[in-house]
């Protein structure tokens, strides 16, 4: 068949990233871009009273009017969390409080995401809506913490598939974000301004970068 090696790697030959932590070093990561897209497609679903992981960056950036946010995290010594809680232990959100859940980039650090998922659904009011964000190809978080591992990646079929059998499949919603090229970029840790633009309303079930779900809890 002849010699089917590439005439030159070039930057592929790169035994390391550019950049060690996903490129915020360098600009804004490739995946925040889709993560943004997706949100701001789903920002009609985004009404308070709202829940997020963390710190409350995304619902104060996306929720209509007054923003009235619960932040979750199982750290304790996060000072912008006002609840303290493990996401896979039952009960341990408030039942029927929000209307929306904000989950992104949450579900790969928890042991058992179909049990952080019921709980969430457990937290959420009649109607309330989860959008939820999980990592497909990506490095694994460098960060060495027991408590905050980084241990699954997901495909838009597999996230589907999970939700649907929390939530129902009637309400569920998936897609992935990405491309080749953005992907490639990505696990070398460039910046999303160094590759040019994005498009950003790409759909890309075999090279997603991001994996995109929403789900409503029902009445």
């Amino acid at each position: 068949m002849g010699d089917l090696r590439p005439s030159s790697w070039g930057v592929l030959a790169r035994a390391e990233p550019f950049s060690d932590c996903f490129g915020y070093d360098r600009g804004t990561p490739i995946d925040r871009r889709y993560i943004e897209a997706f949100l701001t497609a789903g920002a009609h679903l985004i009404h308070p009273p709202l829940l997020e992981v963390g710190e409350d960056v995304y619902a104060r950036r996306f929720a209509a009017g007054a923003v009235e946010t619960d932040v979750v995290d199982i750290d304790p010594d996060n000072e912008d969390a006002t609840l303290i809680a493990d996401l896979c232990e039952q009960d341990s959100l408030p039942a029927a409080r929000y209307r929306c859940v904000l989950l992104v980039q949450t579900l790969q650090y928890v042991r058992d995401p179909r049990a952080a998922l019921v709980n969430v659904r457990r937290s959420l009011a009649p109607g309330g809506n989860l959008l939820v964000t999980v990592p497909g190809i990506s490095r694994t978080d460098p960060v060495d913490d027991a408590l905050m591992a980084d241990r699954w990646r997901f495909t838009p079929a597999g996230l589907r598939d999970l939700l649907a059998e929390v939530f129902g499949p009637d309400s569920v919603r998936c897609r992935g974000y990405g491309g080749l090229r953005a992907a490639t970029a990505f696990l070398y840790g460039l910046a999303a301004e160094e590759i040019g633009p994005l498009d950003e309303s790409m759909e890309d079930a075999e090279f997603p970068i991001v994996v995109c779900g929403t789900a409503r809890a029902g009445t």
